[in-house]
């Protein structure tokens, strides 16, 4: 939990820094990770989406489907993803829940900010509201339930004709309700792909990235 004050301060803080340039764009990109808990590890594959608020901060979003190393399934979402799934699925029975299923859809994992100058920034955020399915060979010992990470990203936007940017990331996982605390807490690594709404102004390329 002391991860945790500590993102919630340098948060803070960020409020009264001079440094940090505006980051109005919205970014999407492919993400490879690792989540590694109780001497297991997950390698998952999918994206992960930032919207854009109020210069610094945003609204996070993932969606990711993997294999353990025993290769059974696992897969991420928000919760509001699969409870506005369901509202919408009800349509028919319930006219006009679909209005509260999109709703539901637009409410984020969680919330983040950058710190840094632009094109180089550091992103923290903190995701409450994840929910995970975890297969097993015994499907009673399946798990799904609700999650919670707190990661640091380096968003380098690289220069290129094509708005793009590399995001290497880590960060602390912690699901709910858990009785060991090996099932509690676990670690996540990964690196992000993709694009950004508009050309960046500053930036790296690949090759001064690798070769600075």
């Amino acid at each position: 939990m002391k991860f945790f004050k500590l993102l919630a301060i340098v948060g803070i803080l960020a409020l009264d820094t001079t440094v940090v340039k505006g980051q109005n764009d919205m970014y999407g990109g492919i993400t490879f990770e690792q989540l590694t808990y109780n001497k297991s590890s997950v390698y998952s594959i999918g994206t992960d989406v930032f919207a854009p608020f109020a210069n610094r901060f945003t609204l996070n979003y993932s969606f990711k489907i993997g294999f353990s190393k025993d290769y059974n399934i696992a897969f991420h979402s928000p919760v509001s993803t699969l409870l506005g799934t369901y509202l919408l699925a009800l349509n028919s029975d319930f006219p006009g829940i679909a209005s509260l299923g999109l709703v539901c859809l637009a409410i984020p994992e969680g919330v983040g900010v950058y710190l840094g100058p632009d094109g180089q920034a550091l992103h923290l955020s903190i995701n409450p509201l994840g929910m995970d399915y975890f297969g097993s060979p015994d499907q009673s010992l399946d798990y799904i339930g609700m999650s919670c990470s707190a990661v640091a990203r380096v968003h380098y936007k690289l220069k290129s004709h094509v708005p793009s940017y590399i995001t290497p990331m880590v960060g602390l996982y912690y699901r709910y309700n858990q009785s060991s605390i090996n099932e509690q807490y676990g670690v996540r690594f990964g690196v992000s792909f993709g694009l950004a709404s508009k050309k960046a102004d500053a930036g790296m390329n690949l090759q001064d990235l690798f070769y600075e």
